[in-house]
């Protein structure tokens, strides 16, 4: 009798060996042309996931073996002669809404400084550190790394304008400290020389906290502050005549501190301070040279927030409201005239910080977080 148990044990392993297997919660078969068959609808495969150095470690990997290396966050496969990483094959990964911290912005940390993209290329220059400065950085997402380029052409300030128009990147008005602290003067950039050159200033009154976008090969430029209160005077630049032009003052009332965008063919600016916090925003249509109002932000009213547009859609977030500084970040729909919250930004409240985007990203950093400036520096995914 043990001897015929015996026997039987050996052939339900042999059976089991050498038969397909599926997993799943409906005794479903396998499907006939796999040895594997895992089936669910509300979760996913999690395979090893491990270091560079623990990869290293494993003896004589088999061609095929899959791991996901913590250090890069990319999935590697084994080809028979060394480890391959998925994220360098030229695969697209779709991310959703979704934020993930980058390489610390490359200066000191720092507020109310200005960020720009040209050409896959972010900047970010100027701010308050302990003094005002005017070094400027750019960032290549490729790496993941910061360079450090010519300092801005003028004079170390912070809470300036920054935009780009084609090729080129322009810094303009902002607060340095001196006798005289509020700015008027406009600075072209050329990534390619990597100069800066002086032109025609902006206005005729100095600011900061004011708002900057670009609309195809024009700039903007409007709202902001002076030693003696708030504006809504707004301006046109046209880099080919090196000219400014008064246009429409801002439709809402005037203040400081607000936020803007461009989509398409329109500009947005809203939000801001007067006396209070407020929540307004509106639409510049440079055509009819005439502004719209739209659907208040969807947020709480404040600050001194970041706002940059990805694709068809315009993001701000972050800043000062009514009950400090906020992590939360909103979407608005132009063709809905609607907002939607999406997933809050980093770990800590801030104001004062900046951003830019390009291609299918946007990106947010440094900033004041109620104790100290920061450096930290974030990468959105839609």
């Amino acid at each position: 009798m043990r001897a015929l148990l015996i026997f039987i044990f050996f052939i339900i392993v042999a059976d089991f060996t050498f038969a397909q297997v599926a997993i799943n919660t409906t005794n479903t078969a396998p499907n006939s042309s796999a040895m594997l068959d895992i089936t669910s609808n509300n979760k996913g495969l999690l395979i090893p996931r491990m270091t560079t150095t623990q990869r290293n470690a494993i003896t004589s990997p088999a061609a095929g073996l899959q791991v996901y290396n913590t250090d890069n966050n990319c999935l590697e496969m084994n080809n028979g002669s060394g480890w391959i990483s998925i994220c360098s094959t030229g695969v697209t990964f779709t991310c959703i809404n979704s934020w993930k911290q980058k390489t610390d912005f490359g200066g000191l940390a720092r507020q109310g400084a200005v960020g720009f993209s040209i050409a896959g290329k972010g900047y970010i220059g100027t701010g308050r550190t302990a003094t005002y400065v005017k070094d400027f950085w750019e960032y290549d997402s490729g790496t993941n790394a910061w360079t450090q380029k010519a300092d801005f052409g003028g004079t170390g300030r912070y809470y300036a304008v920054g935009f780009s128009i084609g090729s080129k990147g322009y810094i303009g008005t902002g607060f340095d400290g001196s006798g005289s602290p509020y700015q008027k003067d406009f600075w072209e950039y050329d990534p390619g020389t990597n100069v800066w050159t002086q032109k025609a200033d902006m206005g005729v009154t100095g600011r900061a906290t004011a708002v900057g976008f670009s609309i195809g090969t024009k700039g903007y430029i409007g709202t902001g502050e002076t030693g003696t209160g708030s504006l809504k005077d707004f301006w046109e630049y046209d880099p080919g005549g090196n000219a400014w032009t008064q246009k429409t003052n801002f439709g809402g009332v005037e203040r400081s501190n607000a936020s803007g965008f461009s989509i398409g063919s329109k500009g947005y600016i809203g939000i801001g301070l007067l006396g209070p916090v407020i929540k307004d925003f509106w639409e510049y249509d440079p055509g009819t040279n005439a502004w719209t109002q739209k659907a208040d932000f969807g947020g709480t009213p404040r600050n001194r927030s970041v706002a940059f547009s990805i694709g068809t859609k315009g993001y701000i977030g972050t800043g000062n409201d009514n009950n400090g500084n906020t992590t939360t970040f909103w979407q608005y729909d132009p063709l809905g005239n609607t907002w939607m919250q999406k997933a809050n930004v980093g770990v800590q409240g801030k104001h004062s910080a900046t951003g830019f985007s390009f291609g299918n990203k946007g990106y947010i950093g440094t900033g004041y977080d109620g104790l100290s400036n920061t450096k930290d520096f974030w990468e959105y995914c839609q």
